[in-house]
């Protein structure tokens, strides 16, 4: 029972935890997407940035004074909000980014990140969300300053390597620490669910060719965009339901069958209905258009 009370209270004030020595990951969705750390010898690199700063704050406290070390670079694996809204945190530190998901990001200061337009959409999680709204409040997003075209590798010895793959958005990357053969993946992989795939820039055939190279790679540590961590096994069957999906969508888009429809009939593979209710609706939307 104490062990019980104890994991209530970690969880409400630090939901960053050790993976293995030299990695930290934040999967409790409380702050967004997924993200984490690397530890190299002379600082910390962070992987994406949570969505609430006030949040992220904290982890920024807590990775130092867990390592001694200082927080020198953030890569970010996507464009997305839930991954991006923290940066704030973290200053100051070197915002990394691929080409295209700097491009994402200055389109949307243009629309759906304006300051107030984001309050006015998140004026419904006032209530439910409070510790979410009362961050908008003081959002300042920050945009990367370093890019890459293809790929990039940081650390004294290279020891992680950075890749745009694309996918589920055109700037989506993966960041691959060497040493613990792990990777975060990003949104490339919700782990046990439905995918959000509804981001005007998606390409479902890539984004499984994106999932069909890193299996070939027989990484053992995968770190997800949302969901929790998981390996190869996994990996492999995440693939196939993306395939069975992209093929229902495919004769659908034949027969003219609309999304209401499709959904209906339990056209979602088995593997992958959890959380569809929130994102099926705008993913297949996408995805018909893609392929119709």
């Amino acid at each position: 029972m104490d062990n019980y009370i104890w994991k209530i209270s970690f969880h409400i004030i630090m939901t960053l935890r050790k993976l293995v020595d030299g990695i930290y990951v934040d999967t409790d969705g409380t702050n967004g997407g997924n993200h984490g750390a690397i530890v190299l010898e002379d600082e910390v690199v962070m992987i994406d940035a949570g969505m609430i700063h006030t949040k992220s704050q904290e982890t920024k406290g807590f990775l130092k004074k867990e390592t001694g070390k200082p927080i020198l670079k953030l890569v970010f694996t996507h464009s997305h909000s839930d991954h991006v809204f923290g940066a704030q945190a973290f200053e100051p530190v070197s915002l990394i980014a691929s080409v295209p998901m700097r491009e994402r990001c200055e389109e949307n200061l243009k629309g759906d990140w304006e300051i107030e337009t984001i309050k006015k959409n998140y004026a419904a999680e006032k209530n439910e969300r409070p510790e979410l709204w009362e961050a908008v409040q003081t959002l300042s997003i920050r945009l990367p300053d370093v890019v890459f075209k293809t790929h990039l590798f940081l650390g004294n010895n290279e020891e992680i390597s950075v890749k745009l793959l694309g996918g589920h958005t055109a700037g989506s990357a993966t960041i691959i620490s060497h040493p613990h053969n792990a990777i975060f993946i990003g949104d490339l992989v919700f782990s046990g669910m439905f995918p959000y795939g509804g981001d005007p820039t998606c390409d479902p055939d890539r984004w499984i060719m994106a999932l069909e190279e890193v299996l070939d790679l027989g990484i053992e540590t995968i770190i997800p965009g949302h969901g929790p961590i998981c390996g190869p096994s996994e990996l492999e069957r995440y693939i196939q339901a993306l395939m069975d999906l992209r093929a229902n969508v495919e004769d659908a888009t034949t027969t003219g069958m609309t999304v209401s429809e499709f959904i209906e009939e339990g056209m979602i593979p088995q593997d992958i209905t959890e959380g569809a209710e929130r994102f099926a609706e705008r993913t297949l939307n996408h995805w018909f258009k893609f392929y119709g």
